[in-house]
């Protein structure tokens, strides 16, 4: 599938396996498959999911073994669904340890099954990075976006992972970090510095989180995003985080990291450019992203949204290094700022955050 003429990328350093998007046990509102408000909207359209989306494991080894010659360095489970819940996990975990790479973790810091210290013992010795969603410095807010937690227990299981965190590193088994991972919205905006205060004391590496993708009406305004007043409460929110990382230090006295945390253009909005036009997408010809049934997806937007940029195959037809270096993804690579998802993408990072971050925690 690759043009004569075209010219080869390397092949992607991380790929995104989206293993159980139906399975998960909450039901924040502002997830795109399993928020309160979806029942709403399927009642409007007449529709219901199936719940049967389960990516076979097959599909994970077939992109691994095509990907891992060619620089991939680690991979994440799930997108949409609690990873922790998908049957094939310890498969996962075997064979991230057969090729050598590294496992990034996004949960929702419930860890169901095994629990914190077990699930610590079994991720932790592999992981480069384990993203836990926190929504809330209080017990109403988080409980409020992410229904169905315990924020009691969320914070006693987030202290004993981390503590066994502490112990691969002591054992010099693996460095692994774990960051607080947050969705800005009006919801929680008077909380991000007390959230960031609790990371900190807590041990946490990072405080990393990015704005509300509008997936249902009932969010248009939890956005920080919809005018300007709404974004210079968030541009003096910025302020206040940067300023909380000089005053505060870590248990170990290093300073904690904050990662896509900028300030907007008081001149945009949902409907333009959020951020600036020269900022670059920090994973277009270097990451990638497979669905649960195997088609090969381009970037992380929500998935009405990525629709949008055209279809790139499926792994279950083609070899996955055949369809990164085919003609439809090189033009996506080629021509990938002109489309409007990207114009109002916020994942955009600045240039030299972007020269930092690659082959990094993003």
């Amino acid at each position: 599938m690759t043009g004569p003429q075209s010219r080869k990328l390397p092949g992607p350093w991380r790929i995104t396996f989206d293993t159980n998007p139906d399975i998960c046990n909450l039901r924040c509102i502002m997830c795109e498959e399993h928020s309160i408000y979806a029942d709403k909207e399927g009642a409007k359209k007449g529709a219901r999911k199936s719940g049967k989306r389960l990516m076979e494991f097959d599909i994970i080894r077939m992109v691994i073994e095509s990907a891992a010659p060619h620089g991939l360095k680690e991979i994440i489970p799930s997108t949409m669904g609690e990873p922790l819940l998908y049957e094939h996990f310890d498969k996962i975990v075997d064979i991230v340890r057969e090729y050598d790479l590294k496992l990034n973790l996004t949960t929702n810091g419930t860890f169901p099954g095994r629990g914190a210290e077990g699930w610590g013992e079994f991720v932790l010795p592999v992981a480069s990075d384990v993203k836990v969603s926190i929504s809330g410095a209080t017990k109403e807010t988080a409980e409020f976006i992410m229904k169905g937690i315990d924020t009691e227990k969320q914070m006693e299981d987030l202290r004993r992972f981390i503590r066994i965190r502490d112990e691969v590193r002591k054992n010099g088994m693996n460095h692994p970090t774990v960051t607080f991972q947050v969705t800005y919205m009006e919801k929680n905006l008077p909380e991000l510095p007390d959230l960031l205060k609790l990371a900190i004391s807590m041990g946490a590496d990072r405080f990393k989180g990015h704005h509300l993708w509008i997936t249902w009406p009932e969010l248009e305004n939890e956005s920080l995003r919809r005018n300007a007043e709404s974004i210079r409460r968030w541009n003096r929110t910025v302020e206040e985080l940067y300023e909380i990382t000089e005053k505060f230090r870590l248990p170990n006295g290093s300073k904690i990291k904050l990662d896509n945390v900028y300030k907007l253009s008081e001149k945009s909005s949902e409907k333009s450019e959020i951020v600036p036009v020269h900022w670059l997408c920090p994973f277009v010809g270097r990451e990638s992203w497979i669905a649960w049934d195997g088609t090969f997806n381009v970037c992380c937007s929500p998935d009405n949204l990525r629709r949008s940029l055209g279809y790139f195959g499926n792994v279950k037809e083609d070899d996955f290094m055949e369809l990164w270096n085919g003609t439809e993804y090189e033009r996506f690579v080629r021509n990938w700022g002109s489309y409007d998802v990207c114009r109002k993408c916020n994942m955009r990072k600045p240039p030299e955050e972007l020269k930092r971050c690659v082959y990094g925690n993003i």
